[in-house]
């Protein structure tokens, strides 16, 4: 439990609670990705996802399904809470299966257990996380050695979610999509170009 005076590192439910100016967490960690997010992990080129039947299962308000839909691509989403876009009420931990791939930035504190399932569930994911998950001795025996990502493509900068636009200053986190391409190669870590 975070208390007042915390604030998700994050648009969309990723990273650590930190102490931010005094600011109030928002219900239900309501911090969504911004777009040149998204954009970024399509624009590298790392991942195909035409043809394939995406599910983003901690969609939010649609940031990563809006980014992916305006490029053409067939995505399903999916969360607990309701958004006001009617796919509300669906559990990331329940039905995952029949999808190729899994976008998405699911809340820090379900990380390890979304990727868990996201990784056993579909050949293709990207997440996008805090560079702090490649930390821990749990995460590294229960996750990176069994199923270790393809690509870690470093965001070129930081991210600030106070809004949509790519500031470089302040309130900035180090993000990065971690990817699993199905091909079983040794990861790779890719710098985001400007």
């Amino acid at each position: 439990m975070v208390e007042e005076g915390f604030v998700r590192s994050t648009k969309q439910h990723v990273g650590l609670a930190l102490p931010v100016n005094g600011s109030v967490r928002r219900p239900h960690d309501a911090y969504f990705t911004p777009r040149w997010c998204t954009e970024a992990l399509l624009d590298s080129g790392i991942l195909d996802l035409r043809g394939k039947r995406i599910l983003e299962p901690c969609a939010g308000d649609g940031a990563i399904v809006d980014v992916l839909r305006g490029r053409g691509l067939n995505v399903t989403g999916r969360d607990l809470n309701d958004w006001g876009r009617g796919w509300g009420g669906h559990d990331f931990k329940d039905g995952m299966t029949g999808f190729d791939a899994v976008v998405s930035n699911p809340p820090f504190n379900m990380m390890d257990s979304c990727l868990d399932r996201a990784t056993a569930a579909a050949p293709v994911v990207a997440v996008l996380g805090r560079t702090l998950l490649v930390e821990g001795k749990r995460r590294r025996k229960g996750l990176w050695e069994v199923r270790p990502p393809s690509h870690i493509f470093q965001l070129p900068h930081r991210v600030d979610f106070s809004d949509d636009s790519v500031s470089g200053k302040g309130g900035a986190f180090v993000l990065a999509w971690f990817i699993w391409d199905g091909s079983g190669k040794p990861t790779q870590f890719i710098w985001g170009s400007e």
